[in-house]
């Protein structure tokens, strides 16, 4: 017999919820075969087996959370085999309905204070402006008093109510829905993901929290296309194809090496510089976007960077992208050069201070020594914490970065 438990998919994960079984009670399940599926923030993660045999029993239903290491399922080698014993002890274990909202703790939201019956009581007052303050609806503290020792008077809330009565009311949230929500046929309403969820709250927190500044540079790609094509006539020497965006991390590595403090953090009261240069890549998946980390970058090989990148890709679009495989990231690149789009700029990814924006590679007119040449030509587009990372700095890592395309084996110098 074979209890499967709740899997600790990462270092800080407490609980995990099961969106999907794979497989029903009696069917036969091999060793490494997926089993089910665990939601996290930004993935749904496929657990395979731990043992070949039956699926006995199904101890968590989809859509309930539980702790970490709590018994969800029991795999037997037979059919038939007993297993009263562990339905006996897993029923000691308290599990709950999953909460669909994102941790706060984790994006660090700010409540209004609570006002507490203490403080309520500090608030000089008369006792009828106090029933009638509560009668109205009114918050007793934000009335201003005019009574001795600015005690709050009767005809101090009556003001307040007058001129509360003077100030258009708002409209109400079925009315709101309404501006908000046009009632045009023919529309779809799509469910948010969890997924989706996180997505739109970090992004928003982003923009809302951290002040953006923008640095383009063109960049002339003559010689970091050569460098790609060369190294992909020795793929089959290397073991794997080099891609563009695995040239650009090794790059991004070496500039951030050379300027630590763009590789950083704004905390409260405090710029964090990570010694870790650990670069995370934008890749599109049917849910929405995940940022797969290749750590310590600038230790690693082009060759390296790329077996690990396509690992990366590849468990992220298979939803097996684990949470330690994009958490913990210090700069993030994000390439639509694919697309054809020229020039964008991206949302910092948080907590980071930086993002660099990558576009597509396009013939353009350029002057060398008086004369007109076209040469394939590329936007960097850099995005700048501002709180964290200064103008003059950035510009000079922007600069630092375009000197590295242009001339990529200064990389070994």
């Amino acid at each position: 017999m074979t209890i499967i438990e709740m899997p600790a998919l990462s270092s800080t994960m407490k609980k995990g919820k099961v969106v999907k079984w794979h497989k029903r009670e009696g069917d036969f399940v091999k060793k490494g075969e997926t089993l089910f599926e665990v939601e996290t923030d930004k993935v749904n993660v496929e657990v395979d087996s731990l043992a070949s045999g039956f699926l006995r029993k199904i101890l968590l239903e989809e859509g309930i959370e539980a702790p970490i290491n709590t018994p969800i399922a029991i795999i037997c080698d037979s059919i038939d085999e007993d297993i009263s014993s562990a339905i006996v002890a897993k029923s000691s274990v308290s599990v709950s309905p999953a909460i669909e909202e994102p941790d706060e703790a984790e994006f660090e939201i700010s409540k209004p204070p609570r006002i507490e019956a203490k403080e309520k009581s500090m608030t000089k007052a008369s006792p009828l402006a106090r029933r009638i303050a509560e009668e109205e609806g009114i918050d007793i503290q934000t009335i201003k008093g005019t009574g001795p020792g600015d005690r709050i008077t009767k005809e101090d809330v009556e003001r307040a109510i007058a001129e509360r009565s003077q100030t258009p009311m708002a409209p109400s949230k079925a009315e709101a829905k309404n501006e908000l929500e046009p009632e045009i046929e023919g529309y779809e309403d799509i469910e948010l993901t969890k997924m989706r969820m996180v997505i739109a709250q970090r992004l928003q927190e982003s923009k809302a929290n951290a002040p953006h500044f923008y640095l383009d540079i063109t960049v002339d790609a003559t010689a970091i296309t050569q460098l790609k094509d060369a190294l992909e006539k020795r793929s089959e020497r290397l073991g794997v194809k080099i891609s563009f965006n695995d040239i650009v991390i090794k790059i991004v590595s070496k500039a951030l090496k050379e300027f630590p403090t763009v590789n950083a953090s704004f905390l409260k009261d405090r710029i964090r510089v990570h010694k870790a240069i650990n670069i995370g890549v934008a890749v599109a998946v049917d849910e929405g976007l995940v940022v797969p980390v290749v750590r310590n970058a600038d230790q690693k090989s082009i060759a390296q960077i790329s077996r690990e990148m396509r690992e990366l890709v590849t468990k992220a679009r298979n939803r097996k992208l684990l949470p330690d495989e994009f958490q913990g990231g210090t700069f993030t690149i994000s390439n639509m050069g694919m697309f054809g789009v020229e020039t964008f700029h991206a949302i910092i990814n948080p907590p980071e201070s930086s993002i660099l924006a990558i576009g597509a590679i396009i013939p353009k007119p350029v002057v060398m020594e008086g004369e007109i040449t076209v040469k394939p030509c590329l936007k960097l587009s850099l995005s700048v914490d501002h709180r964290a990372v200064d103008g003059a700095v950035a510009a000079r890592f922007l600069a630092r970065l375009k000197e590295l395309v242009e001339a990529p084996l200064l990389m070994v110098a």
